[in-house]
C-alpha cells in the first residue's frame, strides 16, 4: 500500500474521513479537540491503539465530537509541523520546493504555515528531535508523533485556525538530504512501523529453547483469571515474548500467531459482563498495535543478559522430560508449536492436573458471583439512563408550573360552555389541527386559503363560516423562498393584511430549536409581541430535520415543546402541516403526529388509472376528529386567485360519474327499465357491464333511482327526482371547477349534454344545451354524448339510435314493459314531434330538421 492523503473536504464527516484515511495507509485515533493530546481519549500505552480497522474506527467516532489524528511514526511518514514560515531553515525551504510533499494548511492568515508529510526513508527510524535544522521555526513528528488533521475542528477556529489539506496525493520519501540532518529515534515508546515489523519477524527465525512459549501462553491465561485487563496482559507478555524472539529462544511469527490467537480468544468474551466484547477481525487489529509496540520495545532490549538469566533459571536437555508432555509414543523433545496458535490447542498438549472436587465447588461459586456482577453491571446501565432522561425531561420543562389539584365538585361547579368552533364544523377553538397532505397535492395554496379566511373572516372553503377573533394569524413557513410566500399570498387577495404576520425560516431553520427552553420562551416573548392568537407551521418535516429528531420515534418530543411554545406564548390554537407518506393516506411517521390534533384534515389527489399521481389530478378534502365530520369531497380552484371551494362529490362518485350520468340519462328518456335492458344500453368501450351495476347500485343506494316490481319479476328502474332528475345528479356530482393546470385541476371534460322536461299541459319533449346549464368539473368523463345509449325513451316514445351510424336516424318503436297505455304514449295532436328523419346535433343536443341537419 502506497502512503497517500486523500481527497478530504468539509463534507467529510469523521468516520468517513478516517476509513479514508486508513484505506490510504494511515494509522488513525480520536483525540480530544481542546487538547490534541495522544492519549487524551485512548489512555495509556496509546501507540499499541492506533488503528486501521473499520470496525474500529467507527467505534471510535460514531456519536462523539472527538477530533482525528494521524499516527505519523507507525503509518511510516515523517512530518514538519511549521508554525514559523519566515524562520525556517534555507534547507528546509529549498527542499520543500524542490520536493512538494502534501500538505494541511493549519491558519488561514498564513498560507505556509501547517503540516508537510515525507515518508520516511525505508533504513531510518526518525525521531521528533529538529536535530541538524535548529529550533525556532517548528517541530518534527516522527517516531511517537501525531498530527490533527481534517475534517476536524480547530481548537483555535475563532483565531483563523483551520485544517484543510491544500496538497493531497502520495508522499514522497524523504531526500537523503534533509534525512541527514535528523537523528534516529531515541527511545522506544512508540509502536514500530509496519515494515520493521515484517522485518523483525522475518529475522527471528531460530529457537534454542521452543517449549518456553508455553510458559509465555502459560503466564497470558493466568493473568486473564485475575481480572487484569486483557490490553495490558497483552501488552506484557508480547512484550516478553518478543525480547526472548530477538534473542533466539523461539522464533518470532510463533510466538506472535500465538498470542494473537490467545488475545482474540479472550475478547470474544466477557469476564463480568461489563467488558467490551469484540469480534475476530477487530481483536487481531488491536493486536497488531500491540505487537508493533513490542517490537519496537525489543530493540532497547539487553539480549545477552536475557539469555544468560534464562540459562541460570532453567535446567537443560532431559531436565524437560517431565514438564513437556511427548506428542506421540516415539516423541522425543518438545512438542512441535501449533502453528494455528490456539491457546485451547496448547492446553490440550500440556493438561492440568484434575481439580478436586472443592474447586469444583469453587468454580460454581465463581459462576454464581459473575452472573451477579452482570446482573449488578445492567442494573446500574438502567439507573444511569434513568437519570440521565430525568434530567433531559427537567431541562426541557423550562419555566412550566405544575398545575393545582381541583376537587370533583368544584371543577363540575364550573358551567360547560357550548361547543365551539374558530371555523364552523371543522375546527374546534382551541384545537389544534394537523393539516396531512400527499405530495404536491397543493398543501401551500390550502394554507393560504386558510390565512385569508381567518383573517378577512370569510367562509373557508366557500363553506364553513369563521368565528371571527382578536390577534394575528403568524405563518411560520420553512418550506418556501421569501419570495414565492410572498407572491402566492398576494394572489389571495387578503384584504385584513394587518391580521396576520409571516415568518420566513427557510435557510434559518436551526434558529427554531424550541427544544432549548431558552430558545422557545425566546420565540413566545416574541409571538406575544406580534399579537398572535392563532400560528400555521408549514411543515413539520424541515424542523424535525433541522433538530436531528426522526419522525417514526421522536416527533413526539417536538410536538410537547410546541404546545409548551404556544401556551407560554398565550396562543390558543394552531395548525401544523405534515406530508402523507407516498403510498398511504396518513400522516407520514409515528402514530403520535395522529394521537396529537383534536382534528385531522386530509387533502389528497386522485390515482390515474395505472395507479401513480397525477399532477393534473382533482383534488379532494376531508376533515376528521372530536366534533368534527367532514366526508370527503372535490376541490375547485380558481388559478388567478389561488381560492379553494368544496364542490362536493367524493373519488368512489367520480370513479363512476360518467356511467351514472349515462344512466340518469338513459332513464329520463327510457323510464321503467329493467337492469338487463340498462346494461344491455349502457354497456360498450366506454362503460363495462361491472362499472353499469356498480353504478346502478350506487343510484338506488343514493335515493336518486327507485325500483319497482314489473312482468316476470323484473325489478323496473325510475328516476326519484321526476324529470329534472338528470339535471340535478349532475350538478350534486360536478360542481363548478375553474381551469388551472399549476393548481392540479385539469380542464373540465364532460359537460351536460341536455336536459329533457316534460311539460304538465301537454307533455312536450323540450330540449336544450344552453352554455348556461353546463358545469365544469375535474375528473368528468369526454362528452356523454359520445357515449349516448343505444335505445332511449323520448316523450314517452322508444326510439332506437346508433352512434355509430352515420345516419342517426330514429325510428318509433313501444317501449318494453311501460307500465302506461301505449295510447298515452304519443300525443295526436303533436305528430311532428319525432318526425322521420330529424336528427340530434352532437355539439349542442338539439333536435335538427333534415334540411338543417345538411
Amino acid at each position: 500500500m502506497t502512503l497517500h492523503i486523500p481527497d478530504i473536504t468539509p463534507d467529510h464527516d469523521p468516520i468517513t474521513a478516517a476509513l479514508a484515511y486508513a484505506k490510504a495507509g494511515w494509522y488513525v485515533l480520536p483525540v480530544n479537540r481542546a487538547t490534541k493530546h495522544a492519549g487524551s481519549v485512548l489512555g495509556k500505552g496509546w501507540p499499541s491503539k492506533s488503528s486501521r480497522d473499520a470496525e474500529t474506527i467507527v467505534d471510535w467516532f460514531a456519536g462523539t465530537d472527538h477530533a482525528l489524528a494521524l499516527h505519523v511514526g507507525r503509518s511510516g511518514a515523517i512530518c514538519f509541523d511549521v508554525d514559523r514560515p519566515d524562520e525556517l531553515p534555507p534547507l528546509l525551504v529549498a527542499v520543500l520546493g524542490l520536493t512538494p510533499p502534501p500538505f494541511q494548511s493549519t491558519r488561514e492568515s498564513n498560507e505556509r504555515r501547517g503540516h508537510y508529510l515525507y515518508a520516511a526513508p525505508p533504513d531510518r527510524s526518525l525521531g521528533n528531535s529538529t536535530g541538524g535544522l535548529g529550533k525556532g521555526w517548528g517541530e518534527v513528528r516522527g517516531r511517537n508523533g501525531i498530527i490533527v488533521v481534517a475534517p476536524s475542528e480547530h481548537e483555535k477556529e475563532a483565531e483563523g485556525g483551520r485544517y484543510a489539506w491544500q496538497r493531497t496525493g502520495t508522499l514522497p520519501v524523504l531526500p537523503a538530504v534533509l534525512a541527514e540532518q535528523l537523528p534516529d529515534a531515541g527511545d522506544s515508546n512508540d509502536a514500530a512501523t509496519d515494515r520493521e515489523v515484517k522485518a523483525f519477524l522475518d529475522r527471528h527465525t531460530t529457537g534454542t529453547r521452543p517449549e518456553l512459549l508455553y510458559g509465555v501462553l502459560t503466564q497470558f491465561g493466568t493473568a486473564l483469571a485475575t481480572g487484569e485487563s486483557r490490553h495490558g496482559i497483552a501488552l506484557r507478555a508480547t512484550a516478553g515474548a518478543m525480547r526472548e524472539a530477538a534473542a533466539g529462544l523461539y522464533p518470532a511469527l510463533d510466538a506472535a500467531t500465538a498470542l494473537l490467537n490467545a488475545f482474540v480468544t479472550a475478547m470474544a468474551t466477557s469476564r463480568d459482563g461489563a467488558e467490551r466484547r469484540l469480534p475476530p477481525g477487530q481483536a487481531k487489529a488491536e493486536f497488531m498495535g500491540v505487537l508493533a509496540w513490542a517490537v519496537a520495545q525489543s530493540a532497547a532490549a539487553d539480549l545477552d543478559g536475557l539469555r544468560a538469566d534464562v540459562d541460570e533459571r532453567l535446567p537443560h536437555d532431559d531436565d524437560f522430560s517431565d514438564l513437556i508432555a511427548p506428542t506421540g509414543p516415539d516423541s522425543s523433545g518438545p512438542p512441535p508449536f501449533d502453528t494455528v496458535g490456539n491457546l485451547a490447542t496448547v492446553h490440550q498438549l500440556h493438561p492440568e492436573p484434575e481439580k478436586p472436587a472443592l474447586e469444583e465447588e469453587e468454580e460454581l461459586d465463581l459462576d454464581a458471583l459473575a452472573y451477579e456482577r452482570e446482573v449488578a453491571y445492567e442494573l446500574r446501565k438502567l439507573r444511569v439512563r434513568e437519570e440521565a432522561a430525568r434530567r433531559a425531561r427537567r431541562a426541557r420543562q423550562g419555566v412550566q408550573g405544575r398545575p393545582g389539584i381541583v376537587g370533583l365538585d368544584a371543577f363540575l361547579a364550573i358551567p360547560d360552555e357550548p361547543a365551539q368552533y374558530r371555523i364552523d364544523g371543522l375546527w374546534p377553538a382551541g384545537g389544534r389541527v394537523v393539516l396531512a397532505a400527499q405530495f404536491k397535492a397543493g398543501k401551500t395554496t390550502m394554507v393560504g386559503n386558510v390565512l385569508r379566511s381567518l383573517v378577512d373572516s370569510v367562509p373557508f372553503l366557500g363553506r364553513f363560516p369563521v368565528q371571527p377573533f382578536a390577534g394575528k394569524v403568524v405563518l411560520l413557513d420553512d418550506e418556501l423562498d421569501e419570495r414565492m410566500v410572498r407572491r402566492w399570498l398576494r394572489d389571495q387577495g387578503i384584504e385584513n393584511t394587518a391580521g396576520a404576520a409571516v415568518v420566513a425560516l427557510r435557510g434559518r431553520l436551526s434558529s427554531f430549536d424550541i427544544l432549548d427552553p431558552e430558545v422557545r420562551s425566546e420565540w413566545a416573548a416574541d409571538l406575544r409581541a406580534a399579537g398572535a392568537s392563532v400560528v400555521v407551521l408549514d411543515c413539520l418535516a424541515p424542523i424535525l430535520d433541522a433538530l436531528g429528531l426522526s419522525e417514526d420515534k421522536e416527533a413526539g418530543r417536538f410536538l410537547v415543546a410546541f404546545d409548551e411554545l404556544l401556551k407560554e406564548a398565550g396562543v390558543s390554537e394552531a395548525i401544523v402541516v405534515h406530508h402523507m407518506g407516498h403510498s398511504g393516506e396518513r400522516s407520514r411517521g409515528a402514530s403520535r403526529l395522529r394521537d396529537w390534533p383534536d382534528v385531522e384534515w386530509r387533502l389528497v389527489r386522485e390515482k390515474s388509472d395505472d395507479g401513480e399521481m397525477d399532477p393534473a389530478a382533482p383534488r379532494y378534502f376531508s376533515a376528521y376528529g372530536r366534533d368534527v365530520e367532514v366526508p370527503e369531497s372535490l376541490l375547485s380552484f380558481e388559478a388567478s386567485t389561488r381560492r379553494l371551494e368544496l364542490s362536493g362529490g367524493n373519488r368512489r362518485d367520480a370513479k363512476h360519474r360518467g356511467t351514472s350520468e349515462a344512466i340518469v340519462e338513459f332513464l329520463t328518456l327510457s323510464p321503467g327499465q329493467s337492469g338487463r335492458q340498462i346494461e344491455d344500453a349502457i354497456t360498450g368501450e366506454e362503460h363495462t357491464q361491472k362499472a353499469v351495476r356498480e353504478a346502478l347500485k350506487a343510484l338506488v343506494s343514493a335515493k336518486k333511482v327507485r325500483r319497482s316490481p314489473g312482468a316476470r319479476g323484473a325489478q323496473l328502474h325510475w328516476l326519484t327526482g321526476g324529470s329534472s332528475a338528470l339535471q340535478d345528479h349532475k350538478k350534486a356530482q360536478s360542481g363548478t371547477v375553474s381551469n388551472s393546470v399549476s393548481a392540479g385541476q385539469p380542464s373540465a371534460l364532460s359537460a351536460l349534454i341536455f336536459n329533457a322536461s316534460i311539460s304538465e299541459n301537454d307533455h312536450t319533449p323540450k330540449m336544450s344545451a344552453s352554455q348556461d346549464q353546463r358545469t365544469q368539473s375535474a375528473g368528468h368523463s369526454p362528452s356523454a354524448l359520445s357515449a349516448l345509449p343505444a335505445r332511449h325513451a323520448l316523450g314517452g316514445e322508444c326510439v332506437s339510435a346508433s352512434p355509430y351510424r352515420g345516419d342517426d336516424a330514429l325510428t318509433h318503436t313501444p317501449p318494453p314493459n311501460d307500465p302506461r297505455d301505449p295510447s298515452d304514449l304519443i300525443t295526436p295532436n303533436r305528430p311532428e314531434t319525432i318526425a322521420e328523419g330529424m336528427r340530434i346535433n352532437r355539439d349542442t343536443g338539439e333536435l335538427l330538421d333534415p334540411k338543417d341537419a345538411l
